[in-house]
């Protein structure tokens, strides 16, 4: 079933296009689902290090408030 493409796809059964094409499908599904994932990974780390940035400016304001009252 590999040597079905765009071009040729009309050669073949209807069964066999209509597996092709849930193939491809599945295989779209699970790239964008991987992609997906990856792209939630960077935007957490982002998070995290935006959160620690803000803790880490709040604590910095914090000792130079005590330091001046």
């Amino acid at each position: 079933m590999a040597s079905i493409n765009r071009f040729n796809q009309f050669n073949y059964s209807s069964y066999d296009r209509l597996q092709w094409q849930k193939s491809r499908r599945a295989d779209a599904a699970a790239q964008q689902a991987r992609t997906s994932a990856l792209a939630n990974n960077f935007a957490s780390i982002q998070t995290n290090l935006t959160m620690g940035q803000g803790n880490l400016f709040s604590r910095i304001a914090m000792s130079r408030m005590s330091k001046t009252a």
